[in-house]
């Protein structure tokens, strides 16, 4: 069983390296504080109150809750699904209210990324909203045929991930 291990980036919030860079850390929560403000968040944001609970605190393999720390300070959550030891699947991805404009919702995908890529996987899925669809575009992710685990009104949306620090449009540098 992998952890989630913490990630520190000394990145802004549009993901370049900067004097003032913001700290971020994504992990599995650690204590019962981070527990509740992984659930405070969830609830706070979209999840219905059954959904928001739907997550395990204890072990479960390929099932990765996480919160998202900018300096220290829960800002985020999402969890993700390792499907095959392929694809991860993010899901449940949500910013406290308080925090949302600020960058932090590239900065818990770019954490995500990099965790689904230290676990073995080389394509990240999401299930995003209609009204979500541009901010993954954004992120380099496109539209993707609707797979096994299509629900209505979603859109599917992946991402391969088997290169860092640049979308699949950008050339990887030359040695």
């Amino acid at each position: 069983m992998l952890h989630a291990e913490v990630r520190f980036g000394t990145m802004d919030s549009a993901g370049s390296s900067t004097a003032n860079a913001t700290t971020y850390a994504l992990r599995r929560p650690g204590n019962q504080a981070e527990w509740d403000a992984y659930h405070t968040i969830r609830r706070a944001v979209m999840f219905e109150e059954d959904e928001a609970d739907d997550d395990s605190e204890t072990e479960n393999g390929d099932v990765y809750p996480l919160l998202l720390l900018c300096a220290g300070r829960p800002v985020g959550t999402i969890q993700i699904d390792n499907l095959n030891g392929e694809d991860a699947a993010f899901r449940l991805v949500a910013i406290d209210p308080a925090e949302q404009g600020q960058g932090h919702g590239r900065a818990v995908l770019r954490e995500a990324e990099a965790f689904a890529r230290a676990i073995g996987c080389r394509k990240a899925v999401v299930y995003a909203t209609p009204e979500a669809a541009g901010f993954y575009t954004a992120a380099g992710y496109a539209e993707d045929p609707f797979d096994d685990n299509y629900f209505g009104g979603i859109v599917q949306m992946t991402k391969p991930l088997h290169y860092a620090g640049f979308s699949a449009e950008e050339e990887a540098p030359t040695p």
